[in-house]
Order: C-alpha cells, then sequence, then structure tokens
C-alpha cells in the first residue's frame, strides 16, 4: 500500500506538506530513525484524498500512466508529440513578434533599456518555469486546465454544469485572446505595406490588402495541429525573415536611412519602448508545449531528466530572443533621422517586418480551440467553417477605425502581458497557499491494537525506507521552494500590480 501511495502521488513535488511529526522540519534534532521507531509501519504513511479533484479533467498515477497505451497517452495532449527543435521553435518565435519589431520606435536611453531587455527577459523563463511546475503538480496538460483547477476547485463535483461553463469560459477568455493578437499582428502588417500600396492602388488600399492577407493566412491556418509540417515550415520562415528584417534594419541605421515609425503605435496610450520589451518576452502555450515534449515516446521515462530538459530549452531560447532584440534596442538609443519612404533600403524594411508578421498569425491560430460546429454541417460543408468563422473576426477586427484599434491594441496588451507575469504567481499562490496539498502526511501515532500488543514487533518494513526518503527529499527541496516563493511574492506580484495600476492610470487618463 505504500509503495503505491509513494508512486501515485510523488512526494517530489513543489508543495508537499509534512505534518505532525518531527520529521517536518528540517532543523530538528531528531533524526529519521528515531521519529520512525514510533509508528506502526502498516498505515505510517497517509495519503490525503481530495475527492474534489477526481474528476474526468485529472490524469491517472504514474503506475496507471505506465501500464496504458502510449497511444491513449497521446490523445491527452493538446498538442501532439513534438521533436525538441520543434519544441524549441515555438519557445523562441512568440518572442520575435510585433514587440520586437516595434522596440526600435521607442526612445529611451540605452541604460534604462537594457534594464528592461534583463528584467523582462528573467521574468518571462521564471513565469515559464511557473507554468511548468505548476502543471507537473498538478498533472495538467493546458493552461485552462490549471485555471478550472484554480477556480472551481470549491465547487463540488454534483454542480457539473457550472464547472463545464467555467471551463467553456476559460476556453472562450484565452481564444478571445488569441484573436485580438492574430488582428493586431494582420493590422500591423497591412500598416507596414499600406504606404506602399497608396500609391499604386488608390481606391480601397487597406480593403483589398487586408482581403488579400487574410485569405493568405486562411490557407496557410488550414492545419489543425501545431504538428502539421505546414506551420512548423510557416514559423521557421517568420524567424528567417525577422532575422533578414533586423539586418536590413541595422544596415539601414548605419547608412542614416532608418524606416519611418508605423502607425500602429502612435496613437495608442500604452504602447512605449518599455511596454514593447515586455510584450516581446510575453509568453504562450508554455504548458502544452512542455506536455508534449514529455509525451514523446522516445523521451526517457525519468521525469526529472525531461524536466530539466524543457527548462534548459525555455532558457536557451530567452537568451536567444535577448540576443536578437538587443540590436533593436541599441538602434532606439541612437535614433537617427527617418529616410525617405521610397528609398528602396525602406522598402525592403517595411516588407521583410510585414512578412515576418504575417507569417506568425497561422500558429496563433492553429492554437485556438476550434468553434463548435453542429456535427450535421460539417458533414455537409467540406470547408473548414471552424477555421473559416476565426478568420472572418481576424480580418473584421483588422478593419477597425483608428480609434477602436487603438483600444484593441491596448486591451491586447495589457492581457498578454497580465497572463505572461500576474496569472502564473496568482495561480501558485492560490495552489500552494490557499489548497489542500497533494500531499503524503506521518501522522503523529498510530494506536496499536490488541493483536499487536500480544505479537511480537515485525521486521523493518518499507515504510522506515519511505519516510526516510520523504523527510530528504523534503529538506533537500526546502532551498528551491523559498527561492519561488520569493521570486513570486517579491518580483512577480509586485511588478505586475505596479504595471496594472500605471496600464489603469494611463487609460482612464491620471498620467
Amino acid at each position: 500500500m505504500a509503495q503505491a501511495i509513494s508512486s501515485g502521488r510523488r512526494s517530489s513535488l513543489d508543495s508537499l506538506d509534512l505534518s505532525g511529526s518531527p520529521i517536518t522540519s528540517p532543523t530538528s534534532p531528531y533524526s529519521p530513525s528515531d521519529s520512525i521507531s514510533v509508528l506502526d509501519s502498516s498505515s505510517a504513511l497517509v495519503l490525503l484524498s481530495n475527492q474534489d479533484d477526481q474528476d474526468s479533467f485529472d490524469f491517472s498515477s504514474d503506475e496507471e500512466h505506465e501500464e496504458c497505451d502510449s497511444q491513449l497517452e497521446t490523445a491527452k495532449l493538446a498538442i501532439p508529440p513534438l521533436q525538441a527543435p520543434t519544441i524549441f521553435l515555438y519557445l523562441l518565435a512568440p518572442y520575435l513578434r510585433l514587440g520586437a519589431i516595434l522596440v526600435p520606435n521607442g526612445i529611451t536611453s540605452l541604460k534604462f533599456s537594457l534594464v528592461n531587455l534583463f528584467v523582462a527577459a528573467a521574468l518571462s523563463v521564471f513565469s515559464r518555469n511557473l507554468w511548468f511546475l505548476l502543471a507537473r503538480y498538478l498533472r495538467k496538460n493546458t493552461a485552462e486546465d490549471i485555471f478550472f483547477e484554480v477556480i472551481a476547485k470549491g465547487i463540488s463535483r454534483a454542480k457539473r454544469r457550472r464547472r463545464e461553463r467555467i471551463r467553456r469560459l476559460l476556453l472562450c477568455v484565452t481564444g478571445s485572446l488569441r484573436i485580438l493578437m492574430a488582428s493586431m499582428y494582420l493590422r500591423a502588417s497591412v500598416d507596414s505595406i499600406y504606404p506602399l500600396l497608396l500609391e499604386a492602388l488608390p481606391v480601397q488600399t487597406r480593403l483589398i490588402a487586408t482581403l488579400v492577407l487574410g485569405l493568405l493566412v486562411f490557407a496557410v491556418s488550414l492545419p489543425k495541429s501545431l504538428a502539421a509540417k505546414q506551420v512548423i515550415c510557416t514559423t521557421w520562415l517568420s524567424m528567417i525573415l525577422y532575422t533578414a528584417w533586423l539586418v536590413a534594419a541595422l544596415y539601414n541605421h548605419t547608412t542614416g536611412t532608418v524606416m519611418p515609425s508605423p502607425t500602429l503605435v502612435q496613437h495608442s496610450v500604452l504602447w512605449n519602448g518599455t511596454t514593447s520589451i515586455a510584450f516581446s518576452f510575453a509568453t504562450s502555450l508554455t504548458v502544452p508545449l512542455s506536455a508534449s515534449l514529455a509525451g514523446r515516446p522516445s523521451t526517457p521515462s525519468n521525469k526529472q531528466g525531461r524536466g530539466t530538459y524543457f527548462q534548459m530549452l525555455s532558457i536557451l531560447s530567452t537568451v536567444l530572443a535577448a540576443l536578437l532584440i538587443l540590436p533593436s534596442i541599441l538602434m532606439a538609443s541612437s535614433p537617427n533621422v527617418p529616410g525617405a519612404l521610397s528609398d528602396t533600403r525602406n522598402i525592403i524594411v517595411h516588407v521583410l517586418g510585414a512578412s515576418s508578421l504575417l507569417l506568425s498569425i497561422p500558429p496563433v491560430l492553429v492554437s485556438i480551440p476550434p468553434l463548435p460546429v453542429p456535427p450535421a454541417v460539417r458533414r455537409a460543408c467540406k470547408l473548414d467553417l471552424s477555421k473559416a468563422t476565426l478568420i472572418f473576426v481576424v480580418v473584421l477586427l483588422s478593419l477597425s477605425p483608428p480609434s477602436m484599434a487603438t483600444f484593441l491594441n491596448d486591451l491586447t496588451l495589457l492581457l498578454a502581458l497580465a497572463g505572461t507575469y500576474f496569472l502564473p504567481a496568482w495561480a501558485h499562490i492560490t495552489i500552494h497557499y490557499f489548497r489542500r496539498p497533494i500531499s503524503i502526511v506521518i501522522p503523529h501515532s498510530v494506536p496499536n491494537t490488541p493483536h499487536a500488543i500480544h505479537t511480537p514487533s515485525p521486521p523493518p518494513s518499507p515504510d522506515a525506507l519511505l519516510q526516510r526518503k520523504e523527510w530528504l527529499l523534503q529538506r533537500r527541496r526546502l532551498g528551491r521552494r523559498v527561492l519561488w516563493d520569493v521570486g513570486v511574492w517579491l518580483l512577480l506580484i509586485p511588478i505586475s500590480l505596479f504595471g496594472m495600476v500605471w496600464a489603469g492610470g494611463r487609460l482612464v487618463g491620471k498620467w
């Protein structure tokens, strides 16, 4: 029994609890063997089973995972199993999109920009690790399931309708954010090439350009999964085009013919050099990507090794993104007089930037949960109505008037930054401070039965070894727990709250 408990609910998780025993204190003068000797080996380890958690969204235990077929394990993943280079690509791609392209337009001091770059990159890595640890602790493979655990855990299993409504609401919120982000990328692509097309097609130029680019995005976004080769190749091409844009922009800056600033942030309230850097390191899909890497059949069975491997991929992607954004900060710190738009080099920069943003839309659209379509309609129409509806909404939002577009840009920025820096900290605090831990508890003592009094003491059982291992694991991980708590309470929470207060004051016109 004890062996099954120890494998099903691992004690190496980040918020295990040892209560009611001298073993719980790392500084206790009692040794593990002294504490163990007073316990009955037949019931020394007690699993706190949480009946509220045992719903249809929970994962099974480790032993059940080992016994299940690999195809069933793959079916549980939000993203099919991916190779490590593809995981690295999807971890790097969100960093090199609109925020990185807008960094050269923020005129700030070099020292302040470098501090912003370092802080944003460090907090991004920290928040990604928080997502990963929460997913591993709760055995979830999407961020929506983690928030469902945070919000709907107190609702009993009998109220399944309310739980299902909460789950659908979470899916709608995350899907809406991705739709807003895709529409912002499409609008920025049109804004980059709009001055060029205005000279050739002076009649309804924006509408034509938006419709043409929207059809192109729809053709590339037809796959249903990020594992499709079409989406992977499109993302790689987007990274290559961003690198080409960076080289062309650096060359124009050194020659004194910088491209004119895009119109996206000229009338926005929240967008500036600091927020552009913070938005550059906004993260997404961290939880499903970590589950996809852990679910690969070729990965080793050691989960700790797989977790370390994913964390290394996350750190490497963030460091590489910081190195690719650093030249843009150097350009922003020493601005030049913008060159003429008719200059061929400026035209190339505009086209490369617009192409990179346009090809970054398909991964965002593919990651949106499909809309519910009746089966009869799905059988009658061969066209993917869910994807067509999403593209229609994205194109419609990108055609918003300037005042509406400004509000949508600010809303997208605020939601993306809150989801990256504040929400993982809030989920960490809620799960580890206001929820009962998933743990193995060692009780104070176990009453002896009459049978146990008249019989000789049994030989040492495996429970003693399990208790000693539990104590050693808790003591070894104490410093790591303190480090994560300090990072959440002293870094993520204060910076996130300050940012939201500043954004609220900017939106209402206080400063």
